[in-house]
């Protein structure tokens, strides 16, 4: 895909955002405190919360992405 595309693609930071948990949520998502697999998407917060144990996961987290402070986009 080059530049010119993804721009048509994602047209804002929140576009690419969804598109990106769509894509976490595929791979599954894992709480780091207790390795479960069970969570629940809090939209307020934008991450995902662990069921068992409460803990937050991050979209950037587990990623490349996880101590950037550069938008996603």
């Amino acid at each position: 895909m080059n530049i010119l595309r993804f721009i048509e693609q994602f047209p804002t930071e929140q576009s690419y955002r969804n598109d990106f948990k769509e894509k976490r949520e595929k791979e599954d998502v894992y709480c780091k405190k207790c390795k479960s697999k069970d969570h629940y998407w809090s939209s307020s917060k934008e991450q995902w919360q662990c069921k068992n144990c409460k803990f937050r996961t991050t979209l950037r987290s587990g990623t490349i992405m996880e101590h950037s402070n550069l938008p996603f986009r």
